[in-house]
């Protein structure tokens, strides 16, 4: 994030390792002495900290527009680029895509590793699960930006990968 961005309580936020979440609270904790602002974090399946002198770090962003939804749901329609033989790249590729911690890269990662898997038959264990993280963590931002349940939007993930 280039500019400085303000929160508030009930924003939605991505991390790049957590995934989406709410902002719930404000809590201050003491460190060494130090009392230090932290928003609480809600996830689906879990609560994190971040302190408020990190909200504009590059692992964190606030949700995105329905603009930047429908970048990746462009990219989930494009033919698949073709993943590299070797493993090590592979893996820089699928990195690349979690640290750019955005719809669109994630809509092109799933894309090719979807095409991967059908070529292949088979994904190894670190490409399964970074394929099932990516697009769950793409589905719930879909989700949220669209006001709509998960469920109609992995059938509508699933669809659009299925159409080539």
């Amino acid at each position: 994030m280039t500019e400085s961005q303000s929160y508030s309580v009930g924003d939605w936020i991505v991390h790049s390792q957590y995934g989406i979440g709410q902002l719930k609270g404000v809590d201050v904790k003491g460190i060494s002495g130090e009392e230090i602002n932290y928003y609480r974090v809600q996830t689906a399946d879990s609560t994190f900290w971040v302190p408020f002198d990190q909200m504009d770090g590059d692992k964190l962003r606030p949700v995105s527009t329905t603009e930047e939804i429908q970048l990746a749901i462009d990219a989930l329609q494009k033919p698949p680029q073709e993943m590299s033989s070797n493993f090590k790249i592979r893996q820089i590729r699928i990195k690349e895509a979690l640290v750019g911690n955005t719809p669109q890269a994630s809509a092109g990662i799933i894309r090719d590793l979807r095409a991967l898997q059908r070529k292949k038959g088979i994904l190894n264990q670190s490409e399964r699960d970074a394929l099932r993280i990516i697009k769950q963590r793409l589905v719930d931002e879909w989700a949220i930006v669209s006001d709509v349940n998960t469920n109609e939007v992995m059938l509508k993930v699933e669809s659009l990968l299925e159409s080539h």
